[in-house]
């Protein structure tokens, strides 16, 4: 049997099988989701890395700028 499957006699569509329909179409949107997702997510925290460090920066030059919403 693992001589028969070695050789290219595997079930049609056993595992490269395209999707058909709408399961390509929700598969699709998920994936799509999930990047944007992670592309979200690492951007804000780029940002909010950004935004600490200039603070810090700032605080070392004795300007203390107020938040907004705390002023």
């Amino acid at each position: 049997m693992a001589h028969d499957l070695a050789h290219g006699d595997a079930p049609i569509g056993y595992r490269f099988r395209r999707m058909q329909g709408r399961h390509a179409g929700l598969h699709s949107r998920s994936a799509l989701r999930r990047v944007s997702f992670y592309f979200r997510s690492t951007i804000e925290a780029i940002a909010n890395a950004k935004l600490r460090r200039m603070q810090r920066e700032l605080e070392l030059r004795g300007i203390r700028p107020g938040r907004l919403g705390n002023e």
